[in-house]
């Protein structure tokens, strides 16, 4: 597969290097990257592995400094972007792969979400990808077919990937361009939070073969580990609930707060 203008990039950084070996493992085992150039962004420390085009960012103040950084030395117009301790854990079918790339340029979305999380609001001429409408939150998030330029004018210097999946996707809310999945891409394993190894991951990855340097940072566990599932329990339930209802709530609460 060649496309001069797809490009794929690995978001990442120094301290989570340990990680690069078995990501980029289970990355070529399982996404049909051949013939499209990889990059992996990190700070200081150059990637390595056979195949991939390292990308320095240099001093690290925020994640979307960084990040910018990083994209202005890409040429690609359009990126599949994903990130380090997300590793594949199913194979992508490459003919729904490039459907969904044609689908990119031939609409020239901003973006394109590659997992139904939330799920689109409205169809598009095919059924298998749909539309985000204006003004819905998580409609922009990190992992993603995107624009690289507009991904690099979106990014807001201080955020953290976290600010930006919700700030962001506010800055979005009036800008046309913005479709997901009706099926998951792929599958994959969040390997790490907040700093620390989530066991059910780790235990996963260790059926799989897949070897872990486990020395590098603690395990989730105990009131944390509780708190990450309860967490993930509530966003689950909440993303079941139409954002347009959710979005009623909030605004009838701030007025009862008398907040902005």
């Amino acid at each position: 597969m060649t496309n001069n203008d797809l490009g794929i990039l690995i978001l990442s950084c120094d301290k989570y290097r340990d990680l690069w070996q078995p990501f980029l493992s289970q990355f070529h085992r399982n996404i049909p990257s051949e013939g499209l150039p990889i990059y992996l962004g990190s700070n200081s420390i150059p990637c390595e592995d056979e195949g991939v085009h390292p990308i320095l960012s240099g001093d690290d103040p925020d994640w979307s400094t960084s990040c910018k950084q990083i994209l202005a030395q890409i040429k690609e117009r359009k990126l599949f972007v994903t990130l380090e301790d997300l590793f594949p854990a199913s194979r992508v079918d490459e003919t729904f792969f490039l459907k969904v790339v044609n689908f990119v340029f031939e609409t020239d979305a901003k973006h394109v979400k590659y997992w139904p999380n939330p799920t689109t609001d409205e169809p598009t001429d095919d059924l298998e990808i749909g539309l985000y409408a204006k003004g819905a939150p998580y409609r922009a998030t990190v992992c993603g077919f995107w624009d690289r330029e507009y991904l690099m004018n979106l990014l807001l210097e201080g955020e953290s990937a976290w600010d930006f999946e919700i700030l962001g996707s506010y800055r979005t809310s009036y800008i046309a361009g913005f479709y997901g999945l009706n099926k998951p891409l792929f599958e994959f394993r969040n390997m790490i939070e907040k700093g620390c190894w989530i066991p059910q991951s780790v235990e996963w990855a260790k059926k799989e073969g897949i070897e872990l340097d486990l020395s590098n940072r603690p395990m989730l566990k105990g009131g944390s580990q509780l708190m990450s599932l309860l967490k993930m329990a509530y966003f689950g339930a909440m993303m079941r609930v139409s954002w347009r209802k959710r979005v009623k709530w909030m605004n009838t609460l701030r007025r009862a707060l008398i907040s902005y």
